[in-house]
């Protein structure tokens, strides 16, 4: 998965938006997610080139929509990670 310029400009805002940094942003803000589940979960994390062990229920701003071959979507945790995982062990939870 190749990052586009699209998607550097919407994890800037997903930082600025996680920082409260709010008077910076252009548009709306962004919703969240979730991470379905209880314990851990291990996502392959393609800045750090390797699995990345999330907890679940961890918040999570989806950076792309476009699937990857494995049918995962580039997402920024709110522990610093960028991650892809399946959409559906995601739960949308809005503007939190």
């Amino acid at each position: 998965m190749k990052w586009k310029e699209s998607d550097k400009e919407r994890l800037k805002k997903i930082i600025k938006q996680v920082s409260g940094n709010i008077e910076a942003i252009e548009g709306d803000l962004l919703e969240s997610t979730r991470i379905k589940g209880h314990g851990d979960i291990w996502c392959y994390g393609p800045l750090v080139n390797g699995m990345v062990r999330v907890r679940r229920s961890t918040q999570v701003y989806i950076i792309s929509e476009e699937k990857d071959k494995k049918g995962r979507v580039l997402a920024y945790t709110l522990t610093g990670s960028v991650i892809l995982i399946k959409k559906s062990e995601l739960i949308e939870i809005g503007l939190n």
